[in-house]
């Protein structure tokens, strides 16, 4: 069976511990940082650019953005009404939240695709990451 993979920002403890959160009791999910090397490599070959996004790659598809959010929170169990409004939080408060807390504009795509061909040779490295760092290497700091 094929992982999904999560890509978050994992610029701080806080999102770290909500991925950690998101799929710690499912063993066919794991979860990647946005800025992690290969991420980037899978976003360039498989939207020509690496945007900044909530992404979740699931079988062939991948999903972004709110279809993201709720992709994980029905895996999670959470709620249809509660996933509907999550969804359209992200939409309306996604770019303002992006811009003060990551420090950048989150990228203005949404919906699933189809895995192109050159972004599925990726995923393979991807698949396999076991544990999501809470805390940074040699701080010692959440």
């Amino acid at each position: 069976m094929r992982k999904s993979v999560l890509i978050y920002d994992g610029s701080n403890a806080l999102f770290r511990a909500a991925a950690e959160a998101a799929t710690h009791r499912s063993d066919d999910v794991v979860a990647v940082r946005w800025d992690a090397e290969p991420v980037q490599a899978f976003l360039e070959a498989q939207f020509d650019a690496r945007p900044f996004a909530f992404i979740f790659v699931e079988g062939d598809s991948v999903h972004v953005g709110q279809e993201t959010v709720g992709r994980v929170l029905r895996r999670a169990g959470v709620a249809s009404p509660l996933v509907d409004k999550l969804k359209r939080a992200y939409a309306v408060g996604g770019d303002p939240f992006g811009r003060l807390v990551h420090g950048r504009t989150v990228a203005d795509l949404d919906g699933s695709f189809s895995l192109s061909a050159a972004a599925a040779g990726h995923l393979a490295g991807l698949r396999q990451v076991q544990k999501i760092p809470v805390r940074e290497a040699g701080t010692g700091e959440p």
